[in-house]
C-alpha cells in the first residue's frame, strides 16, 4: 500500500476514540463551546487510560496493517479499494459505537452499568465489519471492471 494508506491508518487510530466522539458530542448534542467540552470531556483523561483503551482500540487497525503488509508491495485496484473501505468502516464503526455509548450523556438518558464494556466490545465487532465490509467492496470492484470490460468490448 501506499504512504498514504499507512498515514491516515495511523491518524485514524490515535483520533478514532471514545474520547475524541464524547468531545464531539459534548459540542454537538450537549451544546457545549469549545473549551466547555474540552474541560467536560478531557476532565478526567489520563495517558493511562488512554493506552489500555488503545490496546483494544489497536486489534482491528493491526490486523489490517497485518494483512496489507502480508499482501506485499504490489496491489491491483480492487484490492487498494477493498482495504480502503476496510479501514473506512472500521473507524465509522468506530465512531458510531463510541457515539452510541455516550449518547444518553447528553439527553435525557442514562448511561447503562455495562458500557464500560464497550470498550472492549466496539473494537472486536470492528473486526468483522471492516473484514465483510472490504471483501463486499472488494468484490464489487471487481464484479464492475468486468461487466465495464464486458461493455466496451476490450
Amino acid at each position: 500500500m501506499n504512504k498514504w494508506f499507512w498515514r491516515v491508518l495511523i491518524l485514524c487510530f490515535l483520533m478514532v476514540n471514545a474520547e475524541t466522539v464524547d468531545w464531539l458530542l459534548a459540542i454537538t448534542i450537549g451544546g457545549y463551546s469549545f473549551d466547555a467540552s474540552d474541560e467536560h470531556t478531557f476532565r478526567y483523561f489520563s495517558l493511562s487510560s488512554y493506552f489500555d483503551s488503545a490496546i483494544f482500540q489497536l486489534i482491528p487497525y493491526l490486523l489490517l496493517a497485518g494483512l496489507a503488509a502480508f499482501q506485499g508491495r504490489h496491489y491491483c485496484v480492487h484490492e487498494k479499494i477493498a482495504f480502503w473501505a476496510a479501514l473506512i468502516a472500521i473507524t465509522l464503526f468506530h465512531c458510531w459505537g463510541y457515539w452510541g455509548v455516550n449518547y444518553s450523556s447528553y439527553t435525557d438518558g442514562h448511561l447503562s452499568s455495562t458500557a464500560s464494556l464497550a470498550l472492549i466490545f466496539i473494537p472486536l465487532h470492528a473486526i468483522w465489519v471492516g473484514l465483510l465490509t472490504g471483501i463486499t467492496v472488494g468484490l464489487l470492484s471487481l464484479l464492475c471492471a468486468c461487466v465495464i470490460k464486458k461493455i466496451c468490448g476490450a
